[in-house]
């Protein structure tokens, strides 16, 4: 089963480029949308367990020039949108 969740990256201010380049060269990470007027990155993480995840999303919220890594939406490929892991779920997981 594969597991995924999209998150909002924000830099810390003037870390944007850094910040940006330093996840499309991780595979830690798939980034899916910048904003910089926002200062924000939308990515999606992946892996084959919520523990591999875990592990992505700290790596993410330790990346030097990241400010805030926040969790939007979590899912497996085997659910629908109304089966989707609440999100509180998952962050008792990241505890």
């Amino acid at each position: 089963m594969a597991y995924y969740s999209g998150l909002v990256v924000t830099p810390a201010p003037g870390a944007m480029d850094a910040v940006l380049a330093a996840l499309k060269s991780s595979k830690t990470a798939e980034v899916h949308q910048t904003d910089p007027a926002t200062g924000r990155i939308v990515v999606v993480i992946e892996d084959d367990s919520v523990h591999g995840e875990a592990d992505k999303f700290q790596r993410l919220r330790t990346m030097e020039g990241v400010a805030d890594v926040s969790l939007i939406v979590h899912r497996s490929d085997e659910e629908s949108a109304e089966d989707a892991l609440p999100v509180s779920a998952v962050i008792k997981e990241l505890d």
